[in-house]
């Protein structure tokens, strides 16, 4: 594998962590959860000469999605990944969202519809999806050797909310336990807030632990 970079921008009206993924050798590269302006994301891409391949959705919860139309006009050969669950999930939200200023049509139309275990090709770079529904019924989360893209599933001592249409607790902390299969030294790249390790959540997460399996 060649070298890569994972770069982050807080964005949007709660504070939703977009990442951008490249290969520096082919210049290839994704991002991660648009959800809102991306400036400096786009700059890098800009100064490194990259080709954006995909834009991956962990969920469609507007926070997450917000600026995803105006990116795709940008990058109009860039795939638009999901779950097909989460356009129900979109729907469900919309008047929520409006008061934001989104209207759900303005993502444009779904390129790939993922399912768990697909996988895709950034460069070198191999990323897998893994459902893992409990905040949404469509949450996905992407991995690649050593790293997880857990969009709101998984936080820094945390867990994702389950109080919004889609959302079950138990089927949460089930989706939780699978990630915890990963090896512990695994950074975790979360949707909000800090990056952690499957390891460190094993341990020291107050929601869910190794010691409640």
């Amino acid at each position: 594998m060649s070298e890569f970079e994972i770069i982050s921008k807080e964005t949007g009206p709660i504070k939703t962590n977009c990442y951008l993924l490249y290969d520096k050798e082919r210049k290839e590269a994704a991002l991660i959860d648009v959800g809102g302006e991306i400036k400096e994301l786009l700059d890098i891409i800009e100064q490194e000469d990259l080709v954006v391949k995909y834009i991956f959705c962990t969920h469609l919860h507007f926070d997450h999605v917000l600026e995803v139309g105006e990116i795709r006009e940008v990058f109009p050969n860039a795939k638009l990944v999901y779950h097909k669950a989460e356009e129900k999930t979109l729907r469900s939200l919309g008047p929520f969202a409006r008061m934001f200023g989104f209207k759900p049509g303005t993502l444009g139309e779904c390129d790939i519809y993922a399912k768990d275990g697909e996988k895709f090709k950034i460069g070198y770079i191999e990323i897998k999806t893994i459902l893992s529904p409990g905040h949404t019924k469509g949450s996905l989360c992407y991995y690649f050797k050593g790293h997880l893209f857990s969009g709101d599933v998984l936080f820094k001592n945390g867990i994702g909310r389950t109080d919004l249409p889609g959302g079950k607790y138990e089927i949460l902390l089930n989706s939780i336990k699978n990630l915890y299969n990963l090896p512990d030294e695994t950074q975790v790249y979360p949707g909000h807030g800090p990056t952690t390790t499957i390891g460190e959540e094993k341990v020291g997460n107050p929601f869910i632990s190794v010691e409640d399996f």
